[in-house]
């Protein structure tokens, strides 16, 4: 009877650690509503209002706050086709995995690609867009008229900090003979470093590029081309769905939603991100 009542100790301590080494919460489809965590501070993608209109979202914590972008769009029709109510939360771009793991999150939609080292703590959707990255400069600066890497020589660049951004800034500087500034936490502090003389590019994707110079006309893009000039892996050019590596039934329901958006959608919130996002 001791010996049995030992066996049964053990086994029960053995599922407490199991459970407790698993600390991850479960998606829950019957609470009836989705969490999802941006930046909020990232346009086209993603950024904040201050009035209602038909095309933002309520910021979750945050009377009086709205957030819009491209991101916003494909949270609402994952939300609407779930039949869930959406909660949308503004988390510092660093934060956004803690948070997904934490619980306080159930999915990040922040324009994040899916790379490998992300892959090791959280699981990623299927695509939801796809992009170049291109050069960002002053229109009134010496790098204005540039048509290749090797041009951007002696020139300052900056980068966000946590991103493929930063990585293309050390790429040209590795490669090339630029140097760069310590990294940024936003676009918008990349932005007014350039139009201030700080810095002198810096390396973003195509649809953030437009949305800095909708909103700022003293920026200019160059090296706009299809080419791969930064030798950039695909999963660096994807972007997708980031959720707990526990939530295998929520990305499946999630790769179906995503394969019901055509491609003329997704240019489409796109196209109204970029010019919205200027104004």
């Amino acid at each position: 009877m001791k010996k049995i009542i030992t066996t049964l100790v053990i086994v029960l301590i053995g599922i407490t650690l199991v459970a407790c080494g698993n600390t991850e919460k479960v998606f829950n489809f019957e609470q009836g509503y989705i969490t999802v965590g941006m930046e909020a501070d990232y346009p086209p993608f993603n950024w904040m209002e201050t009035s209602p209109n038909e095309y933002n979202h309520p910021l979750e914590g945050s009377t009086g706050s709205y957030v819009a972008g491209y991101d916003v769009e494909v949270a609402k029709e994952i939300a609407k086709q779930l039949g869930l109510e959406l909660k949308i939360k503004a988390i510092p771009w660093g934060s956004l995995g803690s948070a997904l793991k934490t619980g306080e999150i159930d999915l990040i939609i922040a324009g994040m690609s899916p790379t490998a080292e992300r892959k090791r703590t959280i699981s990623f959707t299927d695509v939801y867009y796809m992009s170049n990255h291109v050069v960002v400069v002053s229109k009134e600066g010496a790098y204005a008229n540039i048509t290749n890497l090797n041009q951007l020589k002696g020139a300052k660049g900056v980068g966000q900090i946590g991103t493929i951004y930063a990585e293309l800034v050390d790429y040209v500087k590795n490669n090339y003979g630029s140097t760069s500034l310590p990294v940024r936490d936003t676009v918008p502090l990349i932005s007014q470093d350039i139009t201030s003389g700080t810095a002198d590019f810096t390396v973003v994707e195509k649809p953030v590029a437009l949305g800095m110079v909708e909103a700022n006309d003293k920026l200019k893009i160059v090296l706009d081309t299809t080419e791969n000039i930064f030798n950039v892996n695909d999963e660096d050019r994807e972007l997708a769905i980031g959720h707990r590596k526990v939530d295998t039934e929520l990305q499946q329901k999630i790769n179906e939603i995503l394969a019901t958006i055509t491609q003329e959608t997704r240019d489409l919130w796109m196209e109204q991100a970029v010019s919205r996002a200027a104004n």
